[in-house]
């Protein structure tokens, strides 16, 4: 037995042995790789020349379950992307259709077999497409920081044009923005935002619009008691009453310093001749800031000596 292993390996060794090695192994690398093997591969779905007027809906696919027989140098080199089912739709119309699939609805090589399609049938829903021009509503999220308030919202454009199926179309009253955070702010808040259409088969033109957010100061009120005068007169008048009592809205840092004096607050006599009139109050506030009360209206004023 020793002597038989020694006639071996000198046998391996030598030159005639070395190619007897090498087809032995040439001939198990060929059967390895030309033994059958099954393979799963996902089939991207793609849907051609689908009528303008019409859309898919329901059941419409991604892609199919192909499972494949053959070579494993076959088989292990298929490429999806170069599998894919095209499904032509010229001259479809509204309602439900199918396609059966079969190994001919592939680009399948020769040598490979398809044991299974899942689906073997690609069933399809069609509805004809409404379109309607609707209102944008810019939805909000959070809220500005303390002491500020949201302002003005505008979308541009500020209307839309939406298509989908019909029932879904005419149940629309707005076309809603995908929510726009506004959490502590404190400025006007600028972007481009998506139209949503709340997992419904809807599409929009455009489908992304322009918004603006003003966030800005809360509003406050506080009350003055401001004396009456008459502004670059140099006559002789009275006034009854005397004063005034206003309540001004606006932003509470401006509130908070303004001082009305003479020139905000003051009766308008110039060119009046001598006499009795009853006048109303004039004002030049800052802006941003309005009255929202006054007492009185009006006042009683009497010139006794007319300005220059």
């Amino acid at each position: 037995m020793k002597r038989l292993w020694e006639k071996i390996v000198a046998l391996a060794g030598s030159n005639f042995g070395l190619k007897v090695l090498a087809l032995i192994i040439a001939v198990g690398l060929w059967i390895a790789g030309h033994r059958d093997i099954e393979r799963a591969i996902e089939v991207p779905v793609q849907f051609h020349n689908i009528p303008a007027d019409l859309m898919l809906l329901d059941n419409r696919i991604d892609y199919v379950v192909l499972r494949f027989n053959g070579p494993r140098t076959l088989v292990s080199t298929l490429d999806p992307d170069d599998l894919k089912l095209s499904l032509d739709l010229t001259g479809a119309k509204p309602g439900a259709v199918s396609y059966p699939l079969g190994p001919g609805s592939f680009n399948i090589p020769r040598g490979v077999t398809v044991a299974r399609i899942t689906p073997p049938v690609v069933h399809l829903r069609l509805e004809p497409v409404v379109r309607r021009t609707l209102p944008v509503v810019v939805k909000l999220t959070g809220k500005p920081g303390a002491g500020y308030q949201i302002g003005q919202v505008t979308s541009e454009p500020a209307n839309v044009s939406v298509a989908g199926p019909a029932d879904e179309v005419r149940r629309l009253t707005v076309v809603e923005t995908v929510p726009v955070d506004v959490g502590d702010g404190r400025a006007v808040i600028k972007r481009k935002v998506r139209l949503s259409a709340d997992g419904k088969p809807l599409s929009f033109a455009p489908e992304q619009v322009e918004i603006a957010v003003a966030i800005e100061e809360e509003e406050s009120s506080r009350d003055f008691a401001v004396a009456v005068r008459a502004k670059d007169f140099n006559g002789a008048y009275t006034v009854m009453p005397s004063a005034v009592s206003l309540r001004l809205s606006g932003a509470k840092s401006l509130l908070d310093k303004l001082e009305l004096k003479g020139d905000e607050v003051f009766l308008s006599l110039k060119g009046l001749p001598a006499g009795d009139y009853n006048l109303p109050l004039m004002m030049e506030l800052p802006s941003g800031v309005r009255v929202i009360d006054q007492k009185p209206q009006r006042f009683r004023v009497r010139i006794t000596k007319p300005g220059n």
